[in-house]
């Protein structure tokens, strides 16, 4: 409209042709008023004409008018009509005037019309924005009652789209009439109040039928005077926004109300953590639970194993006795969720008939609905379910039904872990309980690291044999490291690297450490094995073997040194009897020789015997077999026979012998021949292991209520952890690039034996080598006693001898030869024999009263042999003697199993065996000799 109003909507022929309709308008209205106007004429009707066309439809237009009325008024007339008269100075003057100010007045309306084009495009401008924008805007005419409306605010109200100002009457159909009564309400009140501004929401019905609410940002009131004049304001369609609002209002309550959700979920996460009760977990979810549905019953029921029904495990809003009720029911709702594996919802328990059986329960409790949702574990095995009882009718909202799921998740997820960590206890249990009653001892180890590099171990476990063997109570060791535990120094750096290894290349290692930190080192064998986070130990305290091992050895040793020494002791005597032999036999010999040759093979071979006698006195002493002829001896007769036994040696070694014996008698219940033969061992000991021209120092008396005997040398000593080697047998204390001085190593040994026969104590002590050494006895005092029993040795002879008859059977025909010359000697008769079944074929023959048998022969051995004779008739009268070189108790037990009755050790005594046969002859009674 604007446009047509200033000419816009126009082309330049209808401009121009406006023009000039004007400019006859003007010319016309000239000659009428010509009377009247007089000179005046041309500015009086084209003068305006031209700015008004200059200001309607251009300046082109209006020039054109100009022109015409200059032409018109002047040029078509004569006389009278014509203004301006024939040419000169004072007509050119009003031309120019004319002219000038028709100029002017055009530029001028050409101005207006420009400035009011600019107005006309802002005020479109605006209107657009209005538009595009959705505000409305309004100005209402309270005296003409008219109301001028934007086009969004009429098509809101229905009225018609028009520029102009229409009556509020004819605007208002449009219009509810309760919403225009209100709307008039509030001007009222607007006005009463003199308020210039106010807002305030409407609501209109829009074009489709729907509602449109408009919110009035600001309404204006004019006032002119004390009259309110005009209403001028401004409204907006916020149906959108409002929707939008309304939606950003839900999606808000709905995130506070899962942010609400997450914090119960997260408390109900750390409470979960805080407890490793299962019940109490339990309850602590099904609360949670029914926080979400604003319930306050429910329950969580467990399947039993085997599918032997459900359990309560947690319930709220129930008392005990409608707990019972419904476990008595085996058709209700967690029942049936365990059977669907699903979610059951019973909406409305009135009208539900699936659970007809439970209808009582539910009517007594009060119960409108239940909502069930089951417990899965992760196997996808049906746990139990839990269950929400409400007291109005209803389904589950989504929400509700999501928080279930949450909560049956944590539930299944607890319960899982809850019989998980039963049956590991369980198992470990009897895992503990088995290893606890082994006798292995058994550890674990975790590994403690740092910067990924193990540093050390941590006891986890150790069975009751693993402490035992460790020497350590458990609360000392387990919780404990294991480098900085000084309770098991064992574990030590070389154990350590075994089970980093065991840990790092998932091997088993197997090893042997020690422990040489405590009192007594200890020796353990360890097999470490990789498990998971960390690594089993088995261990066993192998000390005790290691000993042996040791022992052994060094007992083989010894034994392969006795030997050599045994070798060289017996070769020692052998040369000079085989020399000796010789000379004997020589046909040159003359009877002085022959005689000294004898003396020397009787001193030699009384040599052997003498090693022979002391290895079978230290077997004796070692079984207990040795007995002692104890009697009243006195002190220093059986030193002066120590003395005069060892003073050869002293003598021919240069030794110097001082002697300290207490002058009073000291009196002993004692052996007299073994205490000398102890003394001797001693002082000859001190002689040999003393350089030439040593001295020793003896020395005897009373301490307290106790005799002693005192042997002091200062030879080569004894290094002062050795001292208890020195009583072991066949040991020889030598130093290094020295050689053995003689002897069997067995010396101190029996002396130490015999001396505790006698209920006393032999020591040893020295300061170390090259210090000499001193050998203490001490033995009880005594009063006289009554001799003990005999070892069966040296019985006295009888003044009569029997003539008898003697088997001698042995393999040997020189040792059976020469004790059958000996015996024949003595006038038995003697039959010989050099095999077993040449042995039996004599007994046959001959009935022999004695018989003499070695027990390895061929053939028959003697147990063989005495058997045979034994079950013959006559062979129970018969005395029959083993004669062999074995000499241990279980071969003396096999020969009186055999039937002999006597077991004799080579080498024997001639005088000896004919006493002895000789006295069983006369009351034969089977005993083991010597």
């Amino acid at each position: 409209m604007n446009q047509w109003r200033y000419g816009k909507g126009m082309s330049h022929v209808q401009r121009y042709a406006v023009a000039l309709l004007i400019a006859l308008v003007a010319g016309a209205l000239h000659w009428l008023l010509w009377p009247w106007v007089g000179a005046l004429r041309p500015f009086v009707f084209y003068l305006p004409a031209a700015a008004v066309a200059a200001a309607a439809l251009g300046p082109g237009p209006g020039v054109l008018l100009l022109l015409a009325g200059a032409i018109g008024t002047g040029f078509p007339f004569e006389g009278a009509h014509r203004w301006w008269g024939s040419p000169g100075g004072a007509d050119l003057m009003r031309l120019g005037l004319y002219l000038l100010l028709g100029g002017l007045l055009v530029a001028m309306g050409a101005s207006l019309r420009q400035s009011r084009a600019r107005a006309a495009s802002a005020e479109d401008r605006l209107m657009l924005a209005i538009e595009g924008t959705g505000i409305g805007v309004f100005d209402i005419d309270l005296v003409a009652q008219t109301i001028r409306a934007s086009p969004v605010l009429a098509r809101l109200a229905g009225a018609p789209v028009t520029p102009d100002p229409v009556p509020l009457s004819t605007w208002a159909r449009g219009v509810r009439p309760e919403l225009l009564a209100e709307s008039r309400d509030h001007v009222r009140q607007a006005i009463q109040r003199g308020t210039t501004y106010y807002e305030r929401e409407v609501v209109l019905p829009s074009a489709t039928g729907g509602v449109a609410q408009l919110l009035l940002l600001r309404v204006h009131v004019v006032w002119r005077g004390q009259r309110a004049e005009r209403l001028r304001g401004a409204c907006v369609d916020v149906t959108e926004s409002k929707r939008i609002n309304a939606q950003l209002e839900a999606a808000r309550e709905q995130l506070s109300r899962q942010v609400d959700d997450l914090n119960h979920l997260h408390e109900l996460s750390t409470q979960l953590l805080d407890t490793s009760h299962i019940g109490q977990q339990l309850h602590m979810i099904l609360a949670t639970l029914l926080h979400f549905h604003g319930a306050t019953r429910g329950m969580v029921s467990l399947c039993e194993p085997q599918g032997q029904g459900l359990r309560v495990e947690a319930s709220a809003g129930f008392d005990d006795a409608a707990l019972a009720m419904l476990e008595g029911l085996s058709t209700g709702a967690c029942a049936e969720v365990c059977r669907q594996r699903t979610r059951v919802v019973v909406e409305d328990t009135h009208d539900d008939e699936t659970f007809k059986a439970c209808h009582d329960f539910f009517e007594t409790q009060a119960i409108r609905a239940v909502h069930g949702t089951p417990l899965i574990d992760s196997q996808g095995e049906v746990l139990g379910a839990i269950t929400v009882c409400l007291d109005e009718p209803r389904a589950p909202t989504e929400r509700e039904q999501r928080m279930a799921d949450i909560c049956a998740r944590k539930a299944a997820v607890f319960t899982e872990r809850a019989r998980t960590r039963d049956e590991l206890v369980a198992t470990q249990g009897r895992f503990e309980a088995v290893l606890a009653a082994s006798g292995a001892p058994f550890g674990i180890l975790r590994p403690v690291r740092q910067g990924g590099q193990i540093v050390d171990f941590l006891w986890i476990y150790l069975n009751r044999a693993g402490a035992d063997a460790l020497g350590c109570p458990i609360d000392q060791l387990v919780g404990h490291r294991v480098l900085s535990n000084p309770s098991c120094p064992w574990m030590g750096h070389p154990a350590f690297s075994y089970c980093v290894t065991a840990v790092e290349s998932a091997c088993t290692c197997e090893f042997d450490t020690i422990d040489d930190e405590r009192e007594h080192t200890r020796w353990f064998h360890c097999i470490v094995s990789p498990i998971p986070d960390g690594v089993g130990v088995w261990f066993t305290d192998i000390s005790e073997r290691m000993r042996n091992e040791q022992l052994l050895r060094e007992s083989d040793r010894r034994k392969d040194e006795f030997l050599a020494t045994l070798a060289h002791e017996l070769r020692n005597p052998l040369a000079p009897i085989r020399q000796a032999t010789l000379l004997a036999m020589s046909a040159r010999a003359t009877d002085e020789q022959k005689r000294w040759s004898f003396e020397v093979i009787d001193r030699q071979v009384s040599h052997m015997a003498l090693l022979l006698d002391d290895l079978l006195d230290v077997s004796r002493i070692t079984r207990g077999a040795l007995s002692l002829r104890r009697s009243p001896t006195d002190l220093g007769s059986v030193l002066a026979s120590a003395m005069e036994t060892a003073r050869p040696l002293i003598e021919a070694k240069g030794h110097q012998l001082l002697v300290a014996i207490d002058e009073r008698p000291v009196v002993l219940d004692a052996d007299p021949l073994r205490l000398a033969q102890v003394a001797a061992n001693l002082l000859t000991n001190a002689a040999k292991y003393t350089d030439p021209g040593g001295t020793i120092h003896l020395r005897a008396g009373v301490r307290g209520d106790s005799a002693f005997i005192e042997v002091q040398d200062d030879g080569i000593g004894i290094p002062p952890d050795a001292i208890p080697e020195a009583f072991r047998m066949f040991t020889q204390l030598h130093h290094a690039g020295e050689r053995t001085r003689g002897g069997l190593g067995i010396g101190l040994a029996m002396s130490k034996g015999l001396v505790e026969l006698h209920g006393g104590t032999l020591t040893a002590s020295s300061e170390g080598v090259g210090m000499g050494s001193t050998f203490t006895i001490l033995l009880p005092l005594g009063q006289a006693a009554a001799p003990a029993a005999t070892d069966g040795e040296d019985a006295p002879a009888s003044t009569e001898r029997r003539k008898l008859r003697v088997l001698i059977a042995d393999d040997n025909r020189d040792a059976s030869d020469t004790l059958a010359a000996l015996l024949q000697a003595d006038g038995h008769t003697v039959y010989m024999a050099y095999d077993g079944n040449e042995a039996v074929a004599v007994w046959h023959a001959e009935h022999p009263e004695v018989c003499l048998l070695d027990i390895g022969m061929p053939g028959r051995t003697g147990h063989q042999v005495a058997r045979e004779i034994r079950r013959s008739p006559g062979g129970e009268a018969t005395l029959l003697v083993a004669v062999t070189g074995w000499s241990q108790l279980h071969d003396r037990e096999l020969a009186l199993e055999a039937g002999f009755d006597l077991h004799l050790t080579k080498p024997v005594s001639p005088l000896q065996l004919s006493h002895l046969i000789e006295r069983h002859v006369k009351g034969p009674t089977a005993t083991a000799g010597p």
